[in-house]
């Protein structure tokens, strides 16, 4: 069932949202994976929210377990993923950038 006169699928607020989203950079996605690599910061700039917070609470998880040594697992898992991201960003953040647009051009 769509509104009337309803920009976006959420309503006319979400199609203002959508209108008016920046385009996302490199340089600090790159910032943010440098400060907070490990708990995927990076990812829910650049609209990844799902693996952001899969990364997120596989290193929360390995902080509580890492006095029984078993938190290294997770560590070792999430900085591989966030090793892994040092080469994806460029390519996450022209896709994101691509879905923005995209959704601008569909409002407008």
């Amino acid at each position: 069932m769509k509104l009337a006169g309803a920009a976006g699928p959420f309503g006319p607020a979400w199609g203002r949202f959508a209108a008016e989203a920046r385009p996302r950079s490199v340089g600090l996605a790159y910032l943010m994976w440098l400060g907070c690599g490990l708990f995927g910061l990076h990812r829910l700039y650049l609209g990844r929210r799902t693996s952001a917070a899969v990364m997120a609470g596989i290193t929360l998880i390995s902080l509580a377990l890492a006095q029984s040594g078993l938190g290294l697992l997770g560590f070792a898992a999430t900085g591989a993923w966030a090793l892994a991201d040092l080469l994806l960003i460029p390519e996450m953040a022209r896709e994101c950038n691509a879905a923005l647009a995209q959704t601008a051009a569909v409002v407008a």
